[in-house]
């Protein structure tokens, strides 16, 4: 699915089987930067224990669409 949060795209890139996690790309309004990030938890664990994952070649993201995502994922983690 994709998104436009004010000049960015919020693409999720992966949803796994469970639902424990989901992956996003980050575009802005040029379409080529780039930034990837993942929001995560446990099976059979509350959204208290969610975490953030940003790989080090992620680039830089843009708070703003941590911020989305977090709202995002709260519905469907």
């Amino acid at each position: 699915m994709e998104f436009v949060v004010g000049d960015m795209a919020i693409t999720t890139v992966g949803l796994d089987g469970d639902d424990r996690a989901i992956e996003f790309l980050v575009s802005g309004p040029t379409g080529t930067d780039q930034g990837c990030f993942a929001i995560h938890r446990e099976h059979g664990q509350g959204w208290e224990t969610a975490r953030l994952t940003i790989p080090p070649q992620a680039g830089s993201v843009p708070v703003a669409a941590v911020e989305w995502a977090v709202e995002f994922a709260r519905e469907y983690l």
